[in-house]
């Protein structure tokens, strides 16, 4: 038996799956997927239907050693990133599966198929699904794709926001320079990881993270993962110009470009 699973095998594992899925038609839900007694002659697939979202039955699970690759074969829905809203509630959203298995050693293959057209591979794919299968295999993922200030700088802004409406009412500078320092000592003091060994060992540190995940998460998923749970930067920013007084928004500008973060002012066409 051969321990290591090629990009070529998994490539074929994956068409494999999705037509012996796509023979059944849509609206079937999600299957994980396990590979063993892989050889150059084939491979043994099973599979498993999923219960909710992937991530429910991935998050915190670890591959027994004898599984050779661990896959995911999941429907969704593709719309256009200009809707604003979620996919499944876009106008003209289509029917989409993605098929993806990651074999021990690293190898990853995955594949897209909308409804009505041909299966694409897609080659190493990305996203946190495939985070999961990464850690559930023990492989380490991709590094953060954003530094920590910029989670530093999303909490300034989400505080300064705050949780209700402000009437006229703008935040002041001199109510905003403690919270700026202790941010700027935040940023300075603090990584990724220091935030997942804290939230590894304490319950709502991020929210819907239980200690346990946290500490089976690596760094790069991890700050995905909490990222990918926040509004958009530009978003924040907006908001924060709207809350605070000029004087107030030229300091944390000030300091947002200091972290080498974009503080630009959106202007109204005349």
């Amino acid at each position: 038996m051969n321990d290591v699973i090629c990009t070529e095998q998994l490539e074929a594992l994956v068409a494999a799956v999705d037509a012996g899925v796509e023979q059944g038609g849509w609206n079937h839900g999600h299957l994980l997927l396990r590979v063993t007694s892989a050889d150059r002659d084939g491979a043994d697939l099973g599979t498993k239907p999923i219960d909710g979202h992937p991530l429910d039955t991935l998050l915190a699970f670890t591959a027994p050693a004898e599984w050779q690759a661990i896959g995911v074969s999941a429907e969704g829905w593709a719309a256009s990133m200009d809707s604003g809203v979620r996919p499944s509630q876009s106008k003209g959203r289509m029917r989409v599966r993605t098929t993806t298995l990651v074999a021990r050693d690293g190898a990853v293959a995955s594949g897209v198929r909308m409804a009505g057209g041909e299966l694409e591979q897609m080659g190493a794919g990305a996203g946190t699904v495939l985070d999961a299968l990464k850690r559930a295999m023990g492989l380490p993922t991709a590094p953060p794709d954003v530094p920590f200030v910029a989670w530093v700088a999303r909490m300034l802004l989400l505080l300064i926001i705050g949780d209700g409406p402000r009437a006229h009412r703008r935040v002041p500078w001199w109510q905003l320079r403690t919270e700026l320092d202790r941010h700027k000592d935040l940023a300075v003091e603090g990584s990724w990881g220091t935030l997942r060994g804290l939230a590894a060992k304490r319950e709502n540190v991020v929210a819907d993270l239980t200690p346990d995940v946290a500490a089976w998460m690596d760094e790069g998923m991890f700050a995905r993962w909490v990222i990918g749970g926040m509004p958009s930067f530009d978003h924040l920013h907006e908001e924060t110009r709207k809350a605070c007084t000029p004087e107030a928004f030229t300091q944390v500008r000030r300091q947002l470009r200091a972290w080498g973060l974009r503080a630009h002012v959106r202007r109204k066409a005349a």
